[in-house]
């Protein structure tokens, strides 16, 4: 049985794909948090890799990390930043059957699986556990698109916002925070303000579980510490969450926030 592989309103079908790939992504977190030291964090931090379309871990052993691609749902480990085969097509697995393949390939790499945890230190809307729920990308696919599309529109537009008021040519790194699903950059002021502390935006595509693009604008890049300066809601169309009137918004809070 799928996530939901029923006849479902637009905005259902939407959250759908969402609520799966919200779900994919927590492999990568749990990944992360069964061979790395974070301290006590209650986020995992992974990273954006535009050209794949993929979100992925830092390095977990010995040069390898884990990706998944977007919209077609599929996990692949990297050893020194090179898909290596048997990569997971998520369509019609559950996720006792990606965690029976997530341990085979650690044991096939000769790296201890017995310190695996699917424990994480949050919880997310909609969980998926067990092997009565299956992923369906193939089902939601036209869905699963979309969301790239957000996705990619969002972080184009923090890269130029980035460009523009740091005065820099590099762009800015794209990190997910695991937890909400979001994707941020960090905007560092330019020479007139040196003084000025670096701004974090993030492009959140849920809210409370639901689907709901807003950004948020932080003061301050401290995990658990920034203070939001605001939130800006936008329609949910990639046209819109990048058009002009929004990086326009953008800016103004920014370099309000980085003048004050």
């Amino acid at each position: 049985m799928t996530a939901i592989q029923t006849a479902t309103e637009p905005d259902d079908a939407l959250r759908d794909a969402f609520t799966q790939a919200h779900n994919a992504v927590q492999w990568l977190a749990r990944m992360v948090r069964s061979f790395r030291s974070l301290n006590g964090a209650d986020d995992i931090i992974l990273h954006w890799n535009e050209a794949r379309k993929a979100f992925v871990t830092d390095e977990i052993v010995d040069g390898l990390q884990m990706e998944l691609r977007i919209p077609e749902l599929t996990l692949q480990f990297l050893e020194n930043g090179k898909p290596v085969d048997h990569q997971l097509h998520m369509e019609g697995r559950s996720p006792a059957h990606v965690e029976a393949w997530v341990l085979v390939e650690l044991l096939h790499r000769g790296i201890d699986r017995d310190r695996f945890s699917k424990d994480l230190p949050y919880s997310i809307p909609s969980p998926m556990v067990g092997d009565s729920v299956e992923y369906s990308p193939e089902f939601r696919e036209e869905e699963l698109r979309e969301m790239l599309d957000w996705f990619v529109a969002a972080t184009n537009l923090m890269k130029d916002l980035a460009r523009e008021i740091s005065g820099q040519v590099k762009d800015p790194e794209l990190t997910l925070r695991s937890r909400d699903f979001s994707i941020e950059a960090l905007i560092e002021p330019n020479e007139k303000s040196r003084n000025a502390e670096p701004v974090r935006v993030s492009f959140c595509p849920l809210r409370q579980g639901k689907v709901g693009p807003h950004y948020v604008i932080s003061g301050s890049f401290k995990v658990g510490s920034a203070d939001v300066v605001q939130i800006v809601t936008v329609p949910s169309c990639k046209d819109e969450i990048a058009s002009p009137s929004i990086a326009t918004r953008l800016r103004d809070i920014i370099e309000r926030v980085q003048t004050r």
